[in-house]
């Protein structure tokens, strides 16, 4: 397969992620904070402290692709389709992150 065959698949196979495949990635970040509500460019790059390149790609990424919306005072809020994905990816993992709390709350008491 030549390389420029190998780009394009590339690029296909990228647009086909869903949110499971790309909880390491700054979108899942992006999608996490608005699970709080709404909020706008400043309020989601001081939460999160990425580099503002990194913030634009992702959040028009998630804007392309229907994962959120931006209201008419400039907030992104969540879509259904991107609430649907959270909730089929965080639900089964629940336990598992509360155990993390726990165990965050007895290092951070112990230290």
């Amino acid at each position: 397969m030549s390389r420029t065959n190998k780009f394009i698949y590339s690029i296909r196979d990228t647009y086909h992620m869903k949110i499971r495949d790309m909880l390491v990635l700054p979108s899942a970040k992006i999608l996490l904070v608005l699970v709080e509500g709404p909020k706008n460019d400043k309020e989601i790059l001081s939460i999160l402290q990425m580099s503002s390149t990194t913030y634009y790609e992702n959040i028009t990424w998630l804007l392309a692709h229907g994962f959120i919306q931006k209201t008419p005072d400039d907030k992104y809020v969540l879509t259904d389709k991107a609430k649907k994905q959270l909730v089929n990816v965080f639900l089964p993992l629940f336990r598992y992150i509360e155990k993390l709390k726990e165990t965050a709350a007895v290092s951070i008491t112990t230290t």
